[in-house]
């Protein structure tokens, strides 16, 4: 956080856990169990939030990875949701590929209503 009033985005977070990965392959093995779980678990789980809860650092942003609607937001976002459950699932081999997908959908800001 800078100045202690900005928060990290979403994609800098996937960015922080994807060079653990890369620095620790187990915590891969233990990201990639947590996706699995949380497909199996589906959208709305307990599974799916703990998951979704290592991209969040705050409760709007786990709002936003939990949520089953677009949030106003484009519609890929649903997809980008989908991209960073899956995209773990073959961690840590793919500890690169975290952002597959994802094209700054989980951060963009949302059509005021």
């Amino acid at each position: 956080m800078a100045n202690g009033t900005e928060t990290t985005t979403i994609e800098d977070k996937i960015r922080a856990v994807q060079a653990e990965v890369q620095e620790n392959p187990d915590r891969g093995d233990d990201l990639r169990e947590l996706a699995i779980d949380a497909i199996y678990g589906g959208l709305g789980s307990l599974k799916w939030e703990e998951y979704m809860r290592n991209f969040a650092d705050t409760p709007a942003q786990l709002a936003r990875l939990t949520t089953r609607d677009d949030d106003g937001c484009h519609p890929y976002i649903k997809q980008a949701r989908c991209y960073l459950v899956a995209n773990a699932t073959c961690l840590p081999g793919t500890d690169t590929q975290m952002l597959n997908g994802i094209d700054g959908f989980l951060d963009a800001p949302c059509e005021e209503p």
